[in-house]
């Protein structure tokens, strides 16, 4: 293989290698920012459970 047509090989390698880096990075953030919308949305749930119990006991009714 000439020596230009290697050079533009590994170019093009590099690219892509860093490309696939990138995505999955990319992968990786969005499970994180998954991960802590659904922990935050059984918190948010957890929360409102306890209130509404303890609007119950206090008012004797049904919140929902």
């Amino acid at each position: 293989m000439p020596e230009n047509q290697r050079d533009i090989a590994e170019t093009i390698f590099e690219r892509n290698q860093r490309r696939e880096t990138e995505i999955n990075d990319a992968l990786k953030q969005e499970h994180a920012r998954r991960e802590a919308a659904v922990k935050n949305m059984y918190r948010l749930r957890a929360l409102r459970l306890a209130r509404n119990a303890n609007l119950n006991e206090h008012h004797g009714c049904d919140v929902r």
